[in-house]
């Protein structure tokens, strides 16, 4: 019987890290001795269908599961869309129980779209993505799943290839608003390029939507982070920067907040939200302490920041909201025709794990923490007013509300767990009061005139 040894958890943590980084990790290859038979292609119109889900709990922070780990519960296979040349079978879908993982690719030139049972109107999608360069696909919101040609969607670009960019955006097949952004481009799997290859901003898009040196410079709306605080230079993150935060041999994090455009009422300024599609893409390293695709166990958890790729909204005409697929499922593509880079062709797909959706209101915010407030422990928070910034640490999401002493609200955010937050206050020159709620529970601070 071999002898135990106790190791010191700060000893564990540091070799973990060593290791993690000294080891390069080449993508699973599928193993078919361990996943399910394929998913095929079926049809889902009927009402009783959207019953098919993942029973799951909601964490903290208000995310459940949709994928457990096992089998296609709560997924179907579109393929009446024109990206499956093969009507009956569609795209090679299959999961690997073992690692609880989806495993996407090209049928030999055939697509399709592993679309959820469920049907979202506004929602925050997260999941776990190692993709192999040569990769076409995307997440698909909004579609209307009985069409016959290209799906009209907001799509998501998770394209790993040659002029294109990850987690980027697109109005497939004339979606409202054109939109058509890619902040960086591949040339090849291990180089790119800044600005990006994508076709335009579309109606009422920024100018710098195929730039991300430039959309980087920015605060961002979401997060809060400026370009310096995930360790690009000021003026914003070059291809360098990109490459140090992308992880090109393991698993990636992947965030996505969807919501908005429902109303036929136009806005009638930029704080009411009318018609208007948000949408904000995010992505950061990951770091799974149970990570079964290593061949070593991982021994350090998440510390990476999120980084902003996009953060977009869209104005929708009133003829517009009521055309286009308000309720619906969302489902990640596999593109097809000659793009994707298909097993006969050395291609080895994509993987995904860990997929779960926490539901919004129409203003962005967490239902699961605007309801009520559950359980009894109160969250850990060490955040401050410092020079009209809210700065600290946050162990959940939470949501801040700055209002002035009438009750007028100057500011409301929905942020995101972590340490080093930073945020900046409206520039009023009278006291505010600082609301922040979790699911926890509300915490409230003063922040003084600028003045002070």
């Amino acid at each position: 019987m071999q002898k135990q040894v106790r190791v010191s958890p700060s000893f564990i943590a540091l070799a973990g890290m060593a290791l993690f980084a000294a080891v390069a990790f080449a993508q699973p290859t599928l193993a078919p001795t361990q996943t399910t038979p394929e998913k095929l292609c079926s049809v889902d119109t009927a009402v009783s269908f959207r019953t098919d889900t993942v029973v799951t709990t909601s964490d903290e922070n208000g995310f459940y599961s949709i994928f457990n780990g096992k089998d296609f519960t709560g997924w179907w296979q579109n393929c009446i869309s024109s990206h499956s040349t093969d009507k009956s079978n569609g795209a090679i879908w299959r999961v690997d129980s073992v690692r609880k993982a989806i495993y996407a690719m090209s049928r030999s030139g055939s697509g399709g779209l592993l679309s959820t049972h469920k049907r979202y109107a506004h929602y925050e999608l997260m999941f776990e993505w190692w993709p192999q360069y040569g990769n076409d696909g995307g997440v698909f919101n909004r579609y209307a799943i009985t069409s016959s040609s290209n799906v009209a969607s907001n799509q998501m670009v998770l394209d790993y290839l040659g002029a294109s960019g990850i987690l980027s955006y697109y109005s497939e097949a004339n979606f409202p608003g054109g939109r058509n952004g890619r902040p960086w481009s591949y040339n090849s799997v291990s180089t790119g390029s800044i600005p990006g290859s994508g076709g335009g901003a579309g109606t009422g898009g920024t100018a710098d939507i195929n730039n991300w040196t430039t959309s980087s410079s920015r605060r961002n709306l979401v997060t809060g982070y400026g370009p310096t605080d995930i360790g690009c230079a000021s003026t914003g993150c070059v291809m360098a920067d990109y490459n140090r935060l992308w992880n090109q041999n393991g698993w990636m994090q992947v965030r996505q907040i969807y919501y908005g455009g429902l109303s036929t009422t136009q806005p009638t300024s930029v704080a009411t939200p009318g018609d208007k599609i948000h949408e904000f893409t995010f992505f950061r390293k990951h770091y799974p302490l149970d990570d079964t695709l290593l061949t070593t166990p991982n021994l350090v958890g998440d510390t990476a920041k999120w980084v902003t790729v996009v953060q977009d909204s869209m104005v929708l005409t009133a003829t517009q909201v009521n055309t286009y697929q308000k309720i619906s499922p969302f489902a990640f593509q596999v593109h097809g025709g000659s793009r994707y880079v298909y097993a006969s062709n050395g291609g080895k797909g994509s993987w995904y794990r860990d997929i779960k959706v926490r539901e919004l209101d129409s203003l962005g915010r967490p239902t699961y923490i605007t309801t009520s407030v559950r359980g009894n422990q109160k969250t850990h928070y060490d955040m401050k007013v410092v020079s009209g910034f809210l700065v600290g640490s946050m162990k959940l999401d939470h949501i801040v509300t700055v209002t002035n002493l009438k009750g007028s609200v100057l500011q409301e955010y929905v942020g995101f767990a972590g340490s080093d937050l930073k945020r900046e206050l409206p520039r009023r020159n009278e006291v505010m009061v600082v609301r922040i709620k979790t699911s926890q529970g509300t915490y409230t601070l003063r922040a003084n005139p600028l003045a002070q």
